[in-house]
């Protein structure tokens, strides 16, 4: 297969296949109790739906529109025949005070919150000279504080003091903050890698006690891509990714497939190879998805 660089993968694929389904036993999430920000609608509600086919206990979705994310927990909780609990919370990561209420609510309710996927984000691009400083900075709020927020609930509320296994915190990020400056870009390359560093230091300093994980999904075709006029490779005959670590067993650009991506990470033992605290993600080729040979 031709690529604009060398590849190291044996083994490509172009669709799912059974060792990274998320009904394989060794994927599976039984019992767990999983939360998932931005969860109402694109790769939120993807991630959370692989869980619920996963076998999770329960999932819990947070997003700002009443309306959006109760129809997907409905959906969610159908898709499993009600076998998964699923549960929607309207709420902003912005706001603390929201995060402490929906993290405590679901802390009664499941007694425990295993998983956390930091999803919800903000994109907004624009030359720093014409840039509107509200709009720049809102985007650091909510990708920064954001991640801030919901690490502090996660580490004060959400943690089991009577469980020895680590909760995984999870990261959305973006290959842009591991690329050169492109023009339009600064405030999400910037802000994304002040919440990558956060989602580190919460890696280091939880250490036994939360596993931290951040993940670019590649150029996913959603709402927020479309709106900031990024094309995306939603044509399957587009799909160009490969891995940069050998953690994840599939990639590819539609949410579905990324949602399983991430599921390799959480509901693995040992996070699938990947060291914690560490970015991945996949790169732009030519030709079909690459994925590990193991």
């Amino acid at each position: 297969m031709a690529t604009d660089y060398p590849v190291f993968t044996k083994t490509f694929h172009s669709s799912v296949y059974p060792r990274i389904n998320p009904t394989n036993a060794a994927l599976s999430a039984k019992g767990k109790v999983v939360l998932v920000t931005g969860g109402g609608q694109g790769i939120g509600k993807a991630i959370a739906t692989a869980f619920a086919r996963a076998g999770a206990r329960a999932v819990v979705i947070l997003g700002r529109t009443a309306s959006t994310i109760e129809a997907a927990a409905k959906e969610i909780a159908e898709i499993t025949d009600h076998a998964t609990i699923a549960r929607s919370f309207v709420g902003d990561v912005c706001d603390a005070e929201s995060m402490t209420r929906v993290f405590r609510a679901t802390r009664d309710e499941f007694n425990r919150i295993d998983i956390v996927v930091n999803n919800a984000g903000a994109l907004y691009l624009s030359p720093i000279q014409t840039s509107d400083l509200a709009d720049y900075w809102r985007t650091f709020e909510i990708n920064v504080k954001g991640t801030l927020n919901l690490a502090q609930a996660l580490t004060t509320i959400g943690l089991d003091s009577n469980s020895d296994i680590p909760t995984t915190f999870i990261n959305l990020s973006t290959v842009g903050i591991a690329m050169p400056p492109y023009p339009t870009w600064s405030a999400y390359a910037a802000s994304k890698l002040a919440a990558f560093s956060i989602a580190s230091f919460i890696d280091v300093e939880m250490r036994g006690k939360v596993r931290a994980f951040s993940i670019h999904p590649g150029r996913v075709a959603t709402d927020m891509a479309r709106n900031a006029g990024i094309p995306t490779f939603e044509d399957p005959g587009m799909l160009s990714f490969f891995f940069l670590f050998p953690c994840f067993k599939q990639v590819a650009l539609i949410t579905s497939r990324i949602a399983r991506c991430i599921l390799c990470v959480a509901c693995r033992d040992a996070g699938g190879g990947l060291p914690t605290g560490t970015f991945c993600g996949l790169q732009l080729g030519r030709g079909r998805v690459a994925a590990n040979a193991n």
